[in-house]
């Protein structure tokens, strides 16, 4: 499979077009005699002669947190039967930067949940490094599954070259004739909107809430309070916060038994000041601890300095069978080394829920996860 993926960014505006391609298929499988009511061959292509190609397409918006993030608000996907166009099927979908050139992501959809790092690398910055962690099913489900992902690709000089061999693409794969959508022989850029349903202005303002074009939910209430009535809500809020912190404090003394790869978790959540889950951390503080941690700065956390820094005490005190398996947890390409990619989705995924055991790495090719993530479901 052959995948080509366009993003663009204007203003507080996002969108992102993913093109995947695929092969025509194999003499024996096209020598089978397909199910009752099922076809070999898609559309009016011929079987073992025709490929086939799909794409999603994400549009977003910025938010009022004034931090970069990105709220994916609508999804196109097709052809096909599978053909969708409206809002994310998501609880949450939110891009983040990390920094000038990487991008941290995050979709929960409950049942599935994604967390993605992108880094461009390399000479002039012309290669993207991708890496990805997803988890099917809750924690506690016998059934759940961890997966794990990398790609590096390069990136094209303009706009007319990846036209150029998107086009080829479809030439290559010898889509049949009815497939290729007309902007692909009539167009010299990528149109603004693929597929058949695309959000209108009133929409990404009102239901995408772009901050240029729709109201501040942190507007000034124009009601006052006088100093007796601030000193009512201080007192108060004091006392919410003494008895958070007694609970808080009591959990961890309850759970220091568990596993210690979760306690290291909570425990960069705490030294970020973190009062939320894990999984609400923003990019800002992983990248803060993470350089916090990496000693010798060189964009990478050795086994002696993550060892150094349990042996301070900061993630209480740990036996060198534990602290092994600890380091195998986040090192998830087995290079000897801890990345940022991996150090970010091991913070986006731990959580105190998570049963011990019950993850399991599974190997699939950076194109299928690649798919897997934009359309943020598992088939």
């Amino acid at each position: 499979m052959m995948v080509f993926r366009s993003i663009k960014v204007d203003g507080t505006r996002y969108t992102q077009k993913a093109f995947y391609f695929y092969e025509p298929a194999p003499a024996a499988f096209c020598e089978l005699t397909p199910p009752e009511g099922l076809l070999n061959t898609v559309g009016d292509g011929v079987c073992g002669e025709n490929g086939n190609f799909q794409f999603i397409e994400d549009f977003g918006t910025a938010s009022y947190e004034k931090d970069g993030t990105i709220d994916l608000v609508w999804k196109n996907q097709g052809p096909d039967s599978d053909e969708t166009a409206g809002p994310p099927k998501s609880k949450s979908s939110t891009l983040a930067p990390a920094d000038n050139y990487g991008v941290f992501a995050y979709t929960d959809m409950g049942f599935f949940n994604v967390a993605e790092t992108f880094t461009f690398s390399g000479e002039n910055r012309g290669f993207l490094l991708a890496t990805a962690t997803a988890t099917k099913h809750q924690p506690s489900d016998e059934n759940f599954e961890r997966i794990v992902s990398s790609s590096l690709s390069s990136r094209m000089p303009d706009e007319s070259s990846f036209m150029l061999a998107l086009k080829k693409a479809f030439d290559d794969h010898n889509v049949e004739a009815s497939r290729v959508p007309g902007w692909v022989t009539d167009e010299e850029v990528l149109p603004k909107c693929i597929g058949n349903t695309c959000p209108d202005e009133d929409y990404l303002c009102s239901e995408g809430k772009d901050p240029n074009c729709s109201v501040s939910p942190y507007t000034e209430p124009s009601a006052s309070l006088n100093g007796a009535g601030f000193a009512v809500i201080i007192l108060g809020v004091l006392s919410v916060v003494g008895v958070v912190f007694y609970f808080i404090n009591r959990h961890i003394v309850n759970k220091q038994k568990e596993r210690y790869r979760i306690r290291f978790a909570e425990q960069i959540a705490e030294e970020l000041g973190h009062k939320g889950s894990i999984d609400q951390l923003s990019c800002g503080d992983l990248a803060k601890e993470f350089h916090r941690i990496d000693e010798s700065g060189d964009g990478s956390i050795s086994k002696e300095e993550l060892y150094e820094f349990i042996s301070s005490g900061k993630a209480g005190v740990m036996s060198d069978h534990d602290f092994n398996a600890l380091f195998k947890s986040l090192d998830l390409d087995g290079n000897g080394v801890i990345n940022f990619m991996e150090f970010a989705a091991f913070m986006a995924l731990c959580g105190q829920s998570c049963p011990h055991g019950a993850a399991r790495r599974l190997s699939m090719a950076p194109e299928e996860i690649a798919k897997l993530i934009d359309e943020k479901k598992i088939n």
